[in-house]
């Protein structure tokens, strides 16, 4: 995990982390409410998706920020690389869409497993 923020680029992955942490404690506080029988659990059920859908899409952002770079600066070039450099170069400059599509997934994954924990409490 640590290897990802070093090659997916500390700009991209800390606030992508930080989504992250933010959601773990949304997640928390929901669960936590949901157990103590609070009614006030829909805002915050709804942040967990939004937070979610905040860090895919700055993922995303990101990616598509890298690969501009990278294209531009393979446009300034005067010798051609060899087809596995540029592979490789992709594959770093998909790592932030891929971690951002995690933490949407685990938020997606919360919200509707606290859902039902909610359903369930109210009844």
């Amino acid at each position: 995990m640590l290897n990802w923020h070093i090659e997916g680029g500390i700009v991209y992955m800390v606030p992508l982390t930080i989504l992250l942490l933010i959601n773990f404690g949304v997640i928390t506080f929901v669960f936590v409410s949901a157990l103590r029988k609070k009614q006030h659990t829909t805002f915050w059920m709804e942040a967990i998706r939004q937070v979610g859908l905040l860090a895919l899409v700055f993922g995303v952002l990101s990616t598509i920020i890298g690969l501009y770079e990278a294209f531009g600066d393979l446009s300034r070039m005067t010798e051609t690389l060899p087809f596995h450099v540029i592979m490789g170069g992709l594959k770093v400059a998909l790592i932030t869409a891929e971690y951002g599509l995690i933490i949407y997934l685990i938020s997606l994954a919360a919200y509707l497993g606290l859902r039902v924990i909610t359903r369930n409490s109210v009844s």
